[in-house]
Order: C-alpha cells, then structure tokens, then sequence
C-alpha cells in the first residue's frame, strides 16, 4: 500500500540523491527513509480518513439530538473521543526508524514488519467508516443505536490496541520479527 509513495519518492530523487545512493553503506539508509517517510504518508492519509469519519460522528450526533435520542449522547460522545484519540495517536506515531545514532535501531526487515501495522490500520479504518454507517443507519431506521454505538466502540478500542502494540513493537524491535505479534493483514495488501 505504502510502495506507491516509496515509488513516488524514489521518482522523485533528485541527481545527487541518486548518487548518494549508489554509495556503498548510504543505498540501505536512503531506502529507509524513503520507506519512513512513505509509512508516515500513509499514517497521514489513515489520520485525515478518520478525521471525515468524526465529522460524519458530529453529523450523526446532531441528528441523534434533533430526533429524541438525548439518552445516547454520552455514548456517542465517547465514542467521539476513543475516535479522537485515536487520531492523534497515529498522527503523531513513532516512524518506527531511528537515525544513524539513535539508541533504538529498527532493521528493514524489521521496518517492513512493522509496516504491517500501518497496513493494517489502513485496512481497519474501512471498518471505522462502517461502524458510523451503521450507526447512521439504526437512527433514520429507529433501530438499535445503542448496539450500533456499541459496535463502534469496540472496533475503536481493537484500533487504539493495534495501535498500542505498534508502539510496543517500536520500543522492543524483536516484537517485530515474532510473526505471532504482527496484525493479520490481507495477504495482497502487502508489498513487501
């Protein structure tokens, strides 16, 4: 998913970067700061798809006000909130490689492990957006909101989870490479 960016910057290297590449002990570095920042563009557009999902939550909350549902509004804010939190966790995500000198050192085995993670952030923010549909659905039909809410919340505690095991995983790199602690992803989605 993210090696449409990495394309994307790697066709837009200019001369010197590409001989700096071509440098022996420099090519591995180059390549993952292309990835790093690729993984960090995805992690933006995952930020700014769920940021129109909360608007579409504001929007719903304020039809659930205007149609008599007043005893929802605690459960919708806090989903509002897990949503927000979520936001700003993976806006402001590690990249998950660290500098020439830093402490920590992610390999680029390690690196497109950890993509995963970004990948399958990606992938789950469908289910984000489906969640709020169906609650967008059970307050024009009159169903069951509060299972809807419900649902949400869940599927926004699992996001803010995955995300916290990414952090995890930053922290202690050998996470990484024990295929038991990386998320299931579709299989097509990666581009390693």
């Amino acid at each position: 998913m993210s090696d449409q960016f990495v394309n994307a910057a790697q066709d837009n290297m200019s001369a010197i970067e590409r001989l700096l590449k071509g440098l022996p002990g420099i090519k591995g570095y180059v390549d993952k700061e292309l990835r790093r920042d690729a993984d960090k563009r995805l992690r933006t557009m995952i930020a700014a798809n769920l940021e129109e999902q909360k608007h579409a939550l504001f929007e719903l909350q304020t039809k659930l006000m205007k149609s008599g549902g007043l005893s929802l509004l605690d459960e919708m804010d806090s989903a509002v909130q897990k949503l927000q939190i979520l936001i700003d966790r993976i806006k402001t995500a590690s990249y998950g490689y660290a500098g020439l000198f830093d402490a920590v050192k992610i390999e680029a085995e390690q690196l497109n492990a950890l993509h995963r993670f970004d990948v399958a952030l990606a992938e789950r923010t469908a289910e984000v957006e489906s969640g709020i549909q169906a609650i967008g659905a059970a307050v024009e039909k009159q169903g069951d909101i509060a299972q809807a809410i419900e649902d949400l919340a869940k599927r926004l505690n699992d996001l803010n989870s995955l995300v916290g095991r990414r952090a995890e995983a930053i922290v202690s790199p050998d996470l990484l490479m024990d295929v038991a602690n990386l998320p299931e992803v579709d299989p097509k989605l990666l581009d390693e």
